[in-house]
């Protein structure tokens, strides 16, 4: 049986990024849980970990997924790791071409 898991996924720019929280629930079903927008710097990095703490569910896994845009993202997932996150950052030609499978 599947498991319930928060994907925290994270368009990001050189001012600001923004955020959309999906949940999918043990029975496969997605449900949104919020999207937002957070300045690009350490205090905007401190607010999404708020946030995001809000929508979850206790026990509930949260991985933050971000495409590799220039080095914008750099900071964030590294704030994000050390900050004990799961974290991935992904190619954009490979997302595009992995939703194009589906």
């Amino acid at each position: 049986m599947r498991k319930e898991n928060l994907v925290v996924g994270i368009d990001i720019s050189k001012d600001d990024f923004h955020v959309c929280v999906k949940e999918r629930s043990a029975d496969g079903n997605v449900k949104v849980k919020g999207s937002r927008s957070f300045k690009n710097n350490s205090s905007g990095f401190s607010e999404l970990l708020l946030w995001v703490s809000k929508r979850v569910s206790p026990g509930v896994p949260i991985r933050y997924v971000m495409e590799a845009t220039g080095s914008y993202y750099e900071e964030l997932a590294y704030y994000l790791y050390q900050a004990k996150n799961k974290v991935s950052v992904v190619l954009a030609n490979k997302v595009k071409h992995f939703a194009k499978s589906l």
